[in-house]
């Protein structure tokens, strides 16, 4: 490949415009006047050859040049970030960052006990916890953006196409409904997915997602709540089910906590319930595998300690 035309400046100027739209909003973030800011535009596109924005009165619009770059930029300034952080932390006696993705709607009670050991045991080792993977966990580990990623499954036994990956088994989980104790249905035994159709459905997530509830529950019965309401935070999910604005379905590992007060009532789905499976999976022959398996054990422990 030819010597790049661009300069980290190019990119985060790009960056910068697309966030703000005009010359003068992106020069003022970026600290530099607004001639200064059009030179760069200038500069960059006659590198490049190419408009990378169109004018329409004071906005600037992104070309499809602009926008082909500006996918580029956002990767590169994160991982730039992301490695400046890193050796940052090396020279404060941490020998490795370990990012770990985890799902919005994993259980977080092990945290503690595991930052803890990890600060106790391996002080050189720092632990960030990230939601980069929530979406395409393998994805998010072969390009970098976690070290480790928490995933579940319908099978106990995770099989993985790809041989770059490995997995380990944490522990048995569940799917439950969760609604308010004032519910009308909360007297029942179990859910079919037939009971959801007249009720309002709150969920972080309106895409549906793999080997959860819509994949695994509603569309086998081929079955949609009657409406569906996202909310981005579990804790706000589950105000709104205590005061019956509607219901969801949560694992019983995130749910536990909140039952302490009975506002709150859970039942299975399905008359012999959901079970679902949690995972961690990391690439082979990396850094973190040495990481990886001590986490596999730590989390073992947490969990078995907790459900004895």
């Amino acid at each position: 490949m030819n010597k790049s035309q661009l300069s980290i400046s190019h990119l985060k100027m790009i960056c910068t415009i697309a966030e703000s739209g005009t010359v003068k909003q992106a020069a003022e973030k970026l600290f530099i006047t607004q001639p200064a800011l059009s030179n760069r535009i200038r500069e960059a596109e006659r590198r490049l050859n190419i408009n990378l924005f169109t004018r329409r009165k004071r906005k600037l619009v992104i070309t499809t040049a602009g926008k082909r770059l500006l996918q580029s930029a956002i990767k590169i300034l994160e991982e730039l970030e992301r490695a400046e952080y890193d050796i940052a932390r090396l020279s404060d006696g941490i020998d490795q960052v370990l990012r770990i993705g985890l799902p919005h709607y994993a259980s977080f009670k092990w945290l503690p006990e595991v930052v803890r050991y990890f600060h106790k045991e391996l002080p050189n080792i720092e632990l960030e916890i990230t939601a980069e993977a929530a979406k395409n966990p393998l994805d998010s580990l072969y390009n970098g953006d976690v070290d480790i990623a928490l995933i579940s499954s319908k099978d106990k036994q995770l099989n993985i196409k790809k041989n770059d990956y490995d997995a380990a088994f944490i522990l048995q989980d569940e799917l439950c409904a969760c609604l308010s104790s004032k519910h009308k249905k909360s007297a029942q035994a179990f859910m079919n997915a037939e009971d959801f159709t007249n009720e309002t459905y709150i969920t972080n997530s309106a895409i549906p997602e793999k080997d959860r509830e819509y994949e695994l529950f509603f569309k086998p019965h081929n079955v949609l709540p009657y409406k569906v309401v996202q909310v981005g935070f579990n804790e706000a999910i589950i105000e709104l089910v205590k005061v019956n604005m509607g219901l969801t379905i949560m694992s019983k590992q995130l749910i536990t906590p909140y039952l302490i007060d009975g506002e709150i009532k859970t039942m299975p789905i399905g008359e012999n319930g959901l079970k679902i499976y949690w995972h961690l999976v990391y690439l082979k022959n990396s850094n973190v595998e040495k990481s990886a398996k001590l986490l596999t054990n730590i989390l073992k422990k947490t969990q078995a300690t907790s459900s004895s």
